[in-house]
Formats: C-alpha cells, structure tokens, sequence
C-alpha cells in the first residue's frame, strides 16, 4: 500500500489515501503504479487517472487536464491542472462543447499557439464523456 494525493489550482481531490494501485496518463503514454514503484518525476497529459483505494474493488476515476506526478517510497503527489470527477460532469454540455470544437477545427483554422490548447481541451472532454459514461 501507499499513499494518494490529487490537487488542483482550485481543490483537493485526495489527501493522504491509502490505494493499492492507480494508473495515469503520463507524457509517454499510460502508467501504471503499484507499491514499491522507482521514485520519478513526470509530466501528465489530459486523460483519465484511475485508483483503487486499499481494501476497496471499486476503482475511482477523475479526468486531469495537465500536471505533474512525484512517486516516492512515501507515495504518489498529482498536481493537475485541472480535474474532473464523475459526478461534476455535465454530459449535455460536454457534447455540447465536442460538437462545437469539431465544427471549429473542420470549419477553421486554428493559430499554432492555440492548437496545444485546443487539443487539450478536446481530449479532456473526450476523457469526461468516457468516465461519465461508466458512472
């Protein structure tokens, strides 16, 4: 077992949580940690970051938009950008903003310095369509 935490800019999803496993979306794809993972040091992409807290089969789920994560004997520290719970999101609206931001990207053309952006933004609603989903 070790320890979880999960913090925004704006709120603290997890402090301190005993978990057995968890998985994220890391810059060079997905990760999988369990107990006595190497201490490292990575980037986080938009995507869906899953755990399982200890003694517990449910697996928790949030969408992250961007971070850091640090392992360490002592456990894991996520500092996203943003994240999504389950139950905070909006489905309506989430397709909503999908169907508009693909008529945007077919219809026009998006500047280099917004296309980083734009892509994040329409992952983490792809990413918040698929955890409600399973909600």
């Amino acid at each position: 077992m070790f320890n979880l935490t999960i913090v925004t800019p704006e709120k603290r999803l997890l402090i301190n949580q005993e978990i057995e496993e968890m998985t994220i979306p890391a810059f060079k794809g997905e990760l999988n940690i369990l107990p006595g993972h190497a201490p490292m040091i990575t980037t986080l992409e938009t995507g869906v970051m899953k755990w399982r807290l200890k003694g517990q089969e449910k697996q928790f789920q949030a969408v992250i938009s961007w971070g850091y994560c640090q392992v360490s004997s002592e456990g894991v520290n996520v500092l996203a950008n943003i994240a999504d719970l389950p139950e905070e999101i909006d489905v309506e609206e989430t397709k909503q903003f999908l169907s508009e931001t693909e008529k945007k990207a077919m219809n026009e053309l998006i500047p280099d310095e917004d296309w980083e952006q734009f892509q994040r933004e329409w992952a983490r609603a792809r990413a918040k369509l698929e955890i409600a989903d399973k909600h």
